[in-house]
């Protein structure tokens, strides 16, 4: 099926706006944000009490991202499920607008939540443990914060097809929350992982994100910036095309099934 680009423009930003009504009206999708404090509690708590004060950084970009990761996940779920469970399902199906570019838009909406979140970690880390993140390079850092999130909802656009034709598919994406996290050096640097785990962590959009995040609260000049910024461009766009594919496929095989409007 071919998509216009006014479809895909349309598509995304009646995404964003359908998100950001529903949002008004259903405060729940605030309740993601409460994973990033206790997160932070924990990482701080382990880096003070192991005399590791030098690795606080690492404490407080870690939460940040992996808010944002099982965010997207969480979400992912409840799209399909909540669209499904209103009747909404087929009417978007149905719109002129591209289905995988107004999921994506969604998507994008709930992670604009997450940006704050690094705030609520800031306020952890320095109202608790007296350490407030330096941010010398603020221009790279939310550079990096903000494609960090868009790197989020483009994943989780590919986790969103499953749900179209799996119901049983939440223990997945509850399961993918750790093992991803881990691989993806959110918190020991890719670097640091055995050849072929790192390897693979470079695939990763959340390794770059790490990175840039920490190199970015360091007083030195953060090396290859603009390049790194563009590889995570990169992978977002490639995890979006990747998504867009899978989605369209999995909406036609629901169809065949007649899964698109039952029930979860």
């Amino acid at each position: 099926m071919t998509v216009t680009l006014e479809a895909a423009r349309s598509g995304f930003v009646a995404g964003v706006r359908f998100q950001w009504v529903a949002m008004r009206r259903d405060t729940s999708t605030y309740d993601a944000l409460n994973i990033a404090p206790f997160q932070t509690l924990v990482l701080m708590s382990v880096m003070e009490f192991s005399g590791r004060g030098d690795l606080s950084t690492y404490a407080v970009v870690a939460p940040t991202l992996m808010t944002m990761w099982t965010c997207s996940l969480i979400f992912s779920t409840d799209l399909v499920y909540e669209d499904k469970e209103d009747g909404r399902m087929e009417a978007l199906v149905a719109a002129p607008a591209s289905f995988p570019l107004l999921v994506f838009g969604r998507l994008c909406g709930v992670m604009l939540l997450t940006l704050p979140a690094f705030g609520l970690v800031l306020l952890v880390a320095g109202g608790v443990f007296g350490y407030w993140m330096p941010m010398p390079h603020p221009v790279v850092f939310m550079a990096a914060l903000t494609l960090a999130a868009a790197g989020a909802a483009a994943a989780a656009t590919v986790v969103t097809a499953l749900f179209v034709t799996r119901p049983g598919a939440f223990a997945l994406g509850n399961a993918m929350v750790y093992p991803v996290l881990l691989l993806s050096g959110v918190l020991v640097p890719a670097s640091k992982l055995p050849g072929p785990l790192e390897a693979v962590s470079r695939l990763s959009y959340l390794a770059w994100a790490a990175e840039l995040l920490r190199d970015a609260a360091d007083p030195a000049p953060v090396p290859y910036a603009l390049p790194r910024l563009g590889a995570m461009l990169l992978l977002g766009v490639l995890m979006l095309a990747v998504g867009a594919v899978v989605l369209t496929r999995f909406l036609r095989r629901a169809r065949e099934l007649g899964t698109l409007a039952g029930d979860m």
